[in-house]
């Protein structure tokens, strides 16, 4: 007999337990390309594998070649157009994406694993073999063009680029943004020389996860095994941040409804102990939907509809950035809040009922990242991206377990300076 709930009573609240992120195994294929696998015997028959090349945005003259060149990919090859691969793809029931970051590039694929011995080698075709069809290289192109110009009418587009240019320096990689104008004259040559430098065994790491048998390896390593490394890796083009020496930017957009507001406060690297501290410290000032600045400025004041706040980590250095759209009128009161909230947080930390709010949501997102074999693989391909050691899970656990509100009032003091803010609005103000 089913035992009836009493819904008069709450359920007990449980902790989360020992988190623990499974190990992987490395190998590497008969060329010398290294592959990182985590298997899952409990899991479907299916697997994820991503191919991951060193090489982004910032190794590019531009970052929408780096894109464009990615979404090109799957267009054709020399032994299939772009329709046949789509239907060889759905046939064998795959799904395929492309993705650039701001130094690697990658191609991810989910199959059966019963087609792989179909869908291996056409993946292996579509990076190595591309032919870049006129036709489908103009409408992509067309269709860049066209976000571009929707984009340009956007506060949110002027307000980030204009932050970014305080921020990382105004002709950083990072900073740059092409004209539709300037985005119309990318070349089939562009691609395919970006191609030639970036999409090479020597920079390629695979990541294979799901239910992974002997013999999908030995696949692996058939139709990729095989492919000749003879070019050198594309380099990191690694390039600090300098920022400007004025502070704030404003850009006219005159007809605007809202503006759009962005503010950074330059912080410390990844490798820095302090640094995942600091991350909890702006998390508690605007990262989640109970934080300090949504509270007051969205709930309180009614400013906004939202504000976020995030310790962001790149290679070349750290921000914490906050961004939020407005009404005109509500730019100022709402610079003056942040502020107002940025000193609470130093003088008096959080409270009791905070804390553990802020560690529940943070636990959360760890907890997120053990959910299935394939996101565990994407927590790995992370630690590449990010340039950071495979302790960083246990890390970042013991640093939300460990956090106090003396702690956060500590890392807001040490490293949020509010006069050391960059602003920049977009709007009609």
């Amino acid at each position: 007999m089913t035992k009836q709930l009493n819904r008069s009573q709450a359920p007990v609240v449980k902790g989360f337990g020992e988190l623990i992120i499974p190990q992987v195994r490395c190998v590497e294929l008969d060329n010398g390309v290294p592959v990182t696998i985590y298997d899952s015997p409990d899991s479907l028959d299916v697997n994820r594998v991503s191919l991951m090349w060193d090489g982004g945005m910032c190794e590019s003259p531009n970052a929408s070649i780096a894109s464009l060149t990615a979404d090109m990919l799957r267009e054709g090859s020399t032994q299939h157009s772009g329709a046949e691969i789509a239907e060889m793809l759905e046939y064998n029931g795959s799904w395929l994406k492309s993705s650039v970051s701001s130094h690697h590039s990658a191609m991810v694929m989910y199959s059966l694993n019963s087609k792989v011995d179909e869908v291996f080698p056409l993946l292996n075709e579509i990076v190595t073999a591309p032919s870049f069809p006129e036709r489908q290289t103009a409408v992509l192109r067309e269709k860049m063009v066209a976000r571009a110009r929707v984009d340009m009418e956007k506060v949110e587009y002027h307000s980030a680029i204009a932050n970014r240019q305080l921020v990382f320096g105004e002709k950083h990689p990072l900073s740059t943004s092409l004209t539709p104008e300037e985005l119309a004259l990318i070349s089939v040559d562009d691609l395919r020389e970006h191609l030639r430098r970036v999409y090479v065994p020597a920079g390629l790491q695979i990541y294979l996860s799901g239910r992974i048998s002997p013999s999908i390896e030995d696949k692996l390593n058939d139709v990729f095994g095989c492919v000749a490394v003879d070019k050198p890796a594309q380099e990191l083009n690694i390039i600090p941040f300098e920022q400007s020496l004025g502070k704030s930017r404003i850009i006219q957009r005159p007809g605007a409804l809202q503006s759009a507001l962005k503010i950074s406060l330059p912080t410390i690297n990844r490798d820095n102990e302090d640094y995942l501290d600091l991350r909890l410290a702006v998390a508690a000032l605007g990262g989640y939907f109970g934080s300090r600045l949504m509270t007051n400025i969205r709930e309180d004041k009614g400013y906004t509809y939202g504000i976020s706040a995030a310790q962001m980590g790149y290679r070349e250095g750290a921000c914490a950035h906050i961004s939020t759209q407005c009404d005109n009128k509500y730019v100022y009161p709402l610079i003056e809040e942040i502020k107002k909230e940025i000193a609470l947080l130093q003088s008096g930390g959080v409270s009791d009922d905070e804390l553990v709010r802020l560690q529940n949501y943070m636990m959360t997102s760890l907890v997120s990242t053990l959910d299935s074999p394939f996101s565990i693989m994407e927590y790995y391909e992370t630690l590449r991206a990010i340039g950071v050691g495979a302790d960083y899970f246990e890390s970042q656990l013991q640093s939300v377990k460990n956090i106090t509100s003396d702690r956060i009032a500590q890392m807001a003091t040490r490293y949020l300076d509010i006069e050391n803010m960059y602003i920049s609005i977009a709007g009609d103000i």
